[in-house]
């Protein structure tokens, strides 16, 4: 875990607790969340949520070719055996 990350939930759970304390309904997250995305930008935030978006259906296709592909073998194999046998 590299430092800054260490550091960035350090703070975060300080503000958290500060938060907490001055209001028992205060959500840190959620009251963060718009701004990190103004901070990192709209632009890097929708590209980071389209690449999850594109890895997951990526693994689907991957998931279904090889479920296609192992009926096709699976089929091809067995009609080779009858043939030799």
């Amino acid at each position: 875990l590299p430092a800054e990350y260490a550091f960035v939930a350090r703070a975060i759970s300080q503000m958290t607790g500060v938060g907490k304390t001055l209001d028992s309904d205060f959500d840190f997250i959620s009251s963060a969340a718009p701004y990190m995305v103004e901070i990192q930008g709209a632009d890097m935030y929708m590209q980071e949520e389209a690449q999850k978006v594109m890895l997951k259906v990526q693994k689907e296709i991957v998931g279904f070719q090889s479920k296609l592909l192992g009926q096709r073998f699976g089929n091809f194999n067995r009609r080779d055996e009858t043939r030799m046998g």
